[in-house]
């Protein structure tokens, strides 16, 4: 796997020279562009400099990050507060540098936690890459490896050099851990990320995708296993409501335009040609990630669709009419919400638009159907009921402007905070 890395200090996308604040080789104001682009290619790696360092955080932006993108944070977690607060921002896991210890760690599901591991010379640094600590890599990786899921190695004196990386160190840290290991500090080279993906490591890139010395859609392709089909790829495209609407394939230069545009291309067989989605129909798909499988001969294309993603007039998906759920019905609401409020007349869209325009009829209607969920009793009227609190809670988040995917982000939050120890019923 890649993770395009991205730095973060004074709110701009950095890149240090060996990890010196005062080395500044990259500094790009279009944080939002940056990340938009990377992720495509790979779960994003953002790492908050200026907390790492003591001076200051960039919270707000890490924030909007990952209410849009799926990323691990790390950088300053010294605090249960701090991971706290990132979890319920939305991190998908958080890497921890200076407190990882068994009693800190503990706190939380292995499977939200990657320990970093940055080394000069073999021994692990913490405090932003500025305090020894006397321990080995190695010997690091045995004492925490039980309390997490993943441990980003960092070559610290290769950070941000162009120098390329060391091979056997990283090769020596996967053979000593069942961990998942991620790499990072100083890969250049095509033939070292090759290298990584084939000793079973991830790597975390920086400097060389920011100088383009490396190409991320390069990167993708080469780890991608192309011999199986004539040079083709099955794809499925899945849509932001999780649904499969189609399934296509392509071949190098379809997944070049991919990962570059944003568009999804394709490789039509019975044409022999490259095709854009919409180029025709106008029922276009905004790619928001590609992803591939553990044996690196499918594609996962996670889309926005405009239309309908099937040729068949009548369909959604070539799999059959759009699926409901509650993504659906936000929809709906999002789209009356924005009629309701474009309405020139104060009668337009009746009820609906009294609802997204009227204060506290949203609120009262809520606590007319929660109490009506509470004195429920059969089981027909406690599923009647909470379709009415689910439709109303959607309709307060749509008035504010609020998602569902959000709500989803602070409940996984707050499944990955901390565990109560086994005395306390507090906190769980």
């Amino acid at each position: 796997m890649i993770h395009p890395s991205i730095d973060l200090l004074g709110g701009k996308a950095v890149q240090l020279r060996g990890g010196n604040p005062d080395d500044c080789v990259v500094a790009i104001d279009d944080v939002q562009g940056v990340a938009a682009q990377f992720a495509r290619h790979g779960e994003l790696a953002i790492i908050d400099l200026d907390a790492a360092l003591g001076r200051g955080d960039n919270l707000a932006l890490i924030a909007s990050l990952c209410a849009q993108f799926d990323a691990r944070v790390g950088g300053g977690i010294r605090s249960h507060e701090r991971a706290d607060t990132l979890l319920r921002m939305g991190a998908k896991k958080l890497i921890i540098g200076t407190c990882a210890t068994p009693d800190f760690l503990s706190r939380y599901p292995a499977d939200r936690l990657i320990v970093a591991l940055d080394a000069k010379g073999g021994e692990v640094v913490d405090h932003g890459w500025t305090r020894g600590t006397g321990a080995q890599v190695l010997d690091r990786a045995q004492q925490l490896s039980a309390y997490c899921s993943e441990f980003l190695y960092t070559l610290v004196d290769r950070e941000g050099l162009m120098g390329g990386t060391d091979l056997e160190a990283i090769a020596r840290l996967v053979a000593a851990t069942d961990n998942r290991v991620v790499a990072a500090g100083g890969i250049t080279s095509l033939p070292e990320v090759v290298a990584l993906d084939r000793m079973g490591a991830s790597c975390q890139l920086g400097m060389a995708i920011y100088t383009g010395a490396l190409s991320l859609t390069d990167c993708v392709m080469a780890m991608l296993d192309w011999g199986k089909s004539d040079g083709l790829l099955p794809v499925v495209v899945q849509d932001s409501n999780e649904q499969v609407v189609m399934h296509a394939w392509v071949d190098r230069e379809a997944l070049a335009f991919t990962l570059a545009t944003g568009n999804g291309h394709y490789f039509s067989r019975s044409r022999e040609r490259h095709w854009r989605k919409g180029e025709t129909s106008g029922h276009t798909q905004r790619v928001l990630a590609v992803r591939y499988d553990c044996d690196r001969d499918t594609l996962l294309y996670r889309i926005e669709q405009t239309g309908r993603a099937c040729h068949i007039p009548t369909q959604y998906s070539c799999f059959g009419d759009q699926t409901f759920n509650l993504r659906t019905l936000e929809a709906a609401l999002q789209s009356r919400r924005a009629e309701a409020l474009a309405a020139d007349t104060e009668d337009a869209g009746s009820y609906t638009r009294r609802l997204f325009t009227e204060p506290g009829l949203v609120e009262a209607k809520l606590k007319e159907e929660v109490g009506e969920l509470i004195d429920a009793a059969t089981p027909r009227e406690i599923v009647w009921e909470a379709a009415d609190v689910l439709f109303f809670t959607l309709t307060k988040l749509a008035r504010h402007g609020l998602t569902l995917a959000q709500v989803e982000k602070e409940l996984h939050g707050r499944h990955g905070r901390r565990r109560a120890p086994a005395s306390s019923q507090g906190d769980a």
